[in-house]
C-alpha cells in the first residue's frame, strides 16, 4: 500500500489539480475567475474536480481550457494535451444545430428570372414610351 502511495506522488497532476493548484497560488477565487473569463464557475468546478462528463460538447471544453490556462498564466497546449489524455475517446454529441451545405438556389433559375425580369422591363418602357408619343 505504501508502494502506491509513493507511486501516486511522482504521477503527474491532472488537469484539475494543476488549475487548481495554479489559481490558488495566484489567491484567486473562482468567482472571481468565472467573471474575468467569462466562463461558467460550474464549468470551472467541473474542470477543477476532473468531471468530464459535467462539461459541454468537446469543442467548448477545450475552448474554455485554452482560456483558463492563459489566465491562470499555463501553456494552452499543455493544458490540452492534459485533457486529451483524461478523456482521449470522446462520445460524439448532436451539434447544436445543422446547417446545409447544399446551396438553396440554383444559378439556371434565377438567371432567367433576370432575363425574363429585363425582357418585362423593356416592353414597359417601350410601351410608355408609346403612350407618350
Amino acid at each position: 500500500m505504501k508502494e502506491k502511495q509513493g507511486c501516486d506522488k511522482d504521477a503527474m497532476p491532472t488537469l484539475g489539480e494543476t488549475f487548481r493548484s495554479a489559481r490558488d497560488a495566484k489567491r484567486v477565487k473562482l468567482a472571481q475567475v468565472a467573471e474575468t473569463t467569462k466562463i461558467p464557475a460550474e464549468r470551472l468546478q467541473a474542470l477543477e474536480a476532473d468531471r468530464y462528463g459535467d462539461l459541454p460538447d468537446d469543442v467548448y471544453t477545450r475552448g474554455a481550457i485554452r482560456n483558463y490556462a492563459i489566465y491562470l498564466g499555463l501553456q494552452p497546449g499543455e493544458m490540452e494535451a492534459l485533457y486529451r489524455q483524461a478523456r482521449p475517446a470522446l462520445v460524439k454529441q448532436a451539434p447544436l444545430s445543422t446547417v446545409s451545405t447544399r446551396r438553396g438556389v440554383a444559378v439556371v433559375p434565377v438567371a432567367a428570372t433576370v432575363f425574363v425580369l429585363v425582357v418585362l422591363l423593356l416592353i414597359a418602357l417601350v410601351a410608355l414610351h408609346v403612350i407618350i408619343l
